[in-house]
């Protein structure tokens, strides 16, 4: 399925303070094109934009904030000001081909408040811009046509005999807007040779809960004589009573049928029109637009059209009018921010508004198309939520799979160590030769087991987890950890004289899973006794550091070393092996590269032969 057909594809595009691409979604790998591996890295954020539209970009951002050149950073200026940008973009594929996308930019900021890169949302909305040039091309002709038409429209409530005209229909009466309505206003009107028949047009509606059509003469109080042509609807409520009469009168005296034709127009109109002069004054205002603001045309004639925006609006919006005036186009309000409007009752509506000039004999007059999108922003917040619980329950998934996987190593692996210890510290108790040393080797003895039975507890308390929030994070000292390795590794290190030294003086604790972190200096430590150099004592230093605000952990040994030209790509690997060794089963390192990838972190290892390796851990920020 092409992105075009697919409404519920988000792009979503991470960069870092340098506008380098750091994250970069299936999303975005859908609608772009490119691989993340093509951008992740090496790309620009703005590389898939033309332009002409980042230098129109550049523009906006100084007149909002008043600067007076665009030579700067727009993503920096965005941060400083706290702000996000959002509007439409010509996004460039990797084929070369383009598509209209809503881009919204949000700059992201640690707890101090500095700087952390941007995150970039696309969505392709190219259909969508295609139905709103067809609308945006039908509401100018229903523009004009209120007009042009010489049409007005009414509203009659049959309950309280209350009219609404609309101000063409004050017109075409020639009577004064302030005048009050009912039906007998215009009945008066009906020239006195078609009056039964509208009489009898009227009850035959409202009994039959059918409008039928009239076509018939209106004498004003100057004498003069028009023709004029009602069209109209019956509305009845839910016990099926008639409870209004809605319609359009259309002046057809001199080109009836010509100006006909726009009727269907002025009914069908989608949104709401709301028609202002350049003192802010509303002049004309379509039955959607009182459907959606609860006002009457009466209400708002010659009223200033902040009366439909809330407050926090009002004083911002007088500038932007006035700007538009002097620079009129066709174009959005408001792009790339969330527009409300205010009804009668003081309800706040979330709206979409496009703006239109009209050159008419007394002036420009403005012309917005209001639609009312509560349903729209309903269905993009159930589409967003509904792509953060797929994402949250396929990570979630993923996680359990990779604990049930390792689960067993863990199991087998981390007990073998302990259980090995043992059996070194009964060799050395069989052969200890006064009470004293079997007395020490007893406590030690007494340690390895309690450290045993405490890795089996954690062990069955990991195998209980149900979710990644339920993996135990916790504050842990890298002291505290290495000290517990030290004492079920301690046959071990009197066997070979092993030195262990550390430096955690950068970091000395972590937010981290004890279970993991124990398996990891358990498995790293270990190797690096059972892989040492034959004619060297081991020395092993392990050192805490921070780069960047992310932690690192470092396991240096002088062992045997490993030839990664020959085994880098599977020393991570399962049942994978490097030397000979009778205890070498290839587990410990891809146990441990699992764990640290499950915990978002990476493992990385230096060594030459001979000479010894580092393992290199950077953990998760």
């Amino acid at each position: 399925m092409s992105p075009n057909s697919n409404a519920e594809i988000i792009g979503v595009i991470a960069t870092t303070n340098e506008n380098i691409i750091s994250q970069y979604n299936s999303g975005a790998h859908t609608l772009l094109g490119y691989d993340p591996d093509e951008m992740v890295g090496s790309k620009k954020s703005d590389s898939f934009l033309l332009k002409e539209e980042i230098e129109n970009f550049k523009r906006d951002l100084a007149a909002r904030y008043q600067l007076k050149t665009i030579d700067f950073d727009p993503y920096k200026i965005l941060a400083e000001n706290d702000a996000n940008d959002a509007r439409e973009w010509t996004i460039l594929k990797k084929d070369g081909s383009t598509f209209i996308a809503h881009s919204t930019i949000t700059p992201m900021k640690y707890e101090n408040g500095k700087s952390n890169g941007y995150i970039r949302i696309i969505r392709d909305i190219t259909d969508q811009k295609k139905v709103e040039r067809d609308l945006l091309r039908k509401n100018e002709v229903l523009n004009h046509a209120e007009k042009i038409t010489l049409m007005g429209h009414w509203q009659l409530d049959t309950i309280t005999d209350n009219v609404k005209w609309s101000s063409n229909l004050y017109n075409i009466f020639e009577v004064h807007p302030d005048e009050v309505l009912t039906y007998d206003t215009y009945f008066s009107y009906v020239h006195p040779g078609d009056k039964e028949t509208v009489s009898t047009s009227f009850e035959k509606s409202k009994q039959d809960k059918h409008f039928y059509d009239l076509l018939h003469r209106i004498k004003l109080d100057s004498g003069k004589i028009k023709i004029i042509q009602l069209l109209g609807e019956v509305i009845t409520d839910e016990k099926g009573d008639v409870i209004e009469i809605i319609g359009t009168c259309q002046d057809v005296t001199q080109q009836r049928m010509a100006e006909i034709k726009f009727k269907g127009l002025l009914e069908s109109a989608p949104d709401a029109m709301v028609i202002v002069n350049e003192n802010g004054k509303i002049q004309l205002i379509n039955k959607q637009a009182e459907k959606l603001f609860g006002y009457s045309i009466g209400e708002l004639l010659d009223q200033p059209v902040e009366l439909l925006l809330p407050e926090r609006y009002i004083n911002a919006h007088a500038n932007h009018r006035e700007l538009y005036f002097n620079i009129p186009k066709t174009r959005k309000m408001g792009e790339g921010k969330e527009l409300f409007g205010i009804d009668k009752h003081g309800r706040e509506i979330p709206i979409q508004i496009s703006l239109s000039p009209l050159k008419t004999e007394e002036g420009v007059l403005v012309s917005a198309a209001v639609r009312d999108i509560t349903f729209q922003k309903r269905a993009e917040k159930r589409i967003i939520d509904a792509k953060g619980s797929l994402e949250l329950l396929t990570d979630k998934l993923t996680i359990k799979n990779t604990q049930l996987a390792d689960f067993a190593h863990i199991t087998s692996h981390n007990l073998r160590a302990p259980v090995s210890n043992l059996n070194s510290l009964l060799e050395f108790y069989k052969d200890a030769e006064t009470t004293l040393e079997k007395v020490q080797l007893f406590e030690k003895f007494e340690s390895v087991i309690h450290h045993l039975t405490s890795t089996l507890n954690t062990l069955v308390e990991a195998l209980k987890t149900k979710d990644e929030t339920s993996k135990n994070i916790e504050l842990l000292s890298f002291e505290e950890i290495l000290s517990k390795t030290k004492e079920i590794l301690s046959g071990q290190i009197i066997a070979t004289n092993a030195k262990i030294s550390s430096d955690f003086t950068a970091t000395p604790t972590i937010m981290y899973s004890k279970v993991y972190l124990e398996s990891i200096f358990l498995n790293l430590v270990s190797n690096a006794i059972k892989y040492k150099a034959e004619d060297k004592t081991p020395e092993i230093f392990i050192k805490a550091t921070v780069e960047n605000g992310v932690q690192k952990l470092s396991f240096k040994d002088n062992g045997l070393g490993i030839n990664l030209v020959r085994h880098g790509k599977k020393i991570f690997g399962l049942n994978k092996v490097f030397h000979r060794h009778p205890d070498a089963k290839g587990v410990g390192l891809f146990m441990t590269k699992v764990q640290v990838e499950a915990m978002g972190g990476k493992i990385t290892v230096e060594s030459e032969v001979n000479e010894g390796s580092i393992f290199t851990i950077k953990f998760n920020k």
